[in-house]
């Protein structure tokens, strides 16, 4: 009856392994991983098969580990489909904030961009859209998005700005790497270009409304 038992371990271990190559998304994997481990775990055991005992041993909390942050990753990823402001601090942390007088010129519309900037305190303002934006936010990342690398409008520091410039290599870097950034980066540019078309249609409307 015992050994029918550990034999029932060991094709149940191995259909787990067999089903884990079926998951198409990484939480459902994981689980099914740990549950191989932990049956494998037991059937090396009972049957004295200390080389599979150990490597599942050693398999399982790796797993574990990977199933925590595979979850703390789509939880990460959840709230920043809500927050506009981009948790870059980790991006920016290695960098020193630079400081802009009231009036200075970022770039001007048409300009290649190269970088993109993190503001830490202060205000900068694009005339062309007749927007501002404070602490916090990202600016200046379409430029290194875009095709032709130009920059879409002017950035005028509104007030004395405290900022940081992000170059298109650490930039790119983070939005590979990092795939909470790029899904909030992607929810950031999206909400950006959809306030400008409804800006765009409030001026048609006046246009046709006339004097």
């Amino acid at each position: 009856m015992h050994f029918q038992i550990v034999q029932a371990l060991g094709y149940l271990a191995s259909a787990l392994v067999f089903a884990a190559f079926y998951m198409r998304t990484m939480l459902p994997l994981r689980a099914i991983a740990i549950a191989s481990n932990v049956t494998f775990l037991a059937y090396g055991i009972a049957l004295g098969l200390w080389p599979v005992a150990i490597l599942h041993a050693l398999l399982l909390p790796l797993n574990i580990i990977r199933l925590f942050q595979a979850r703390r990753l789509i939880a990460e990823i959840a709230a920043a489909r809500d927050d506009d402001n981009l948790a870059i601090h980790t991006l920016v942390s290695a960098l020193h904030p630079q400081r802009k007088e009231t009036g200075t010129v970022l770039f001007r519309k048409g300009d290649r961009g190269d970088n993109a900037y993190y503001i830490a305190a202060g205000e900068v303002r694009f005339p062309e859209l007749d927007v501002s934006v404070g602490p916090g936010q990202l600016f200046g990342e379409v430029a290194l998005l875009s095709v032709d690398r130009k920059r879409t409008a002017s950035a005028i520091c509104a007030t004395d700005v405290e900022l940081y410039y992000i170059n298109e290599e650490a930039f790119l870097t983070a939005f590979h790497q990092n795939p909470s950034f790029a899904f909030a980066l992607t929810h950031l540019i999206s909400k950006r270009l959809l306030a400008n078309m409804d800006r765009l249609e409030a001026a048609l409307v006046l246009a046709k409304a006339g004097p």
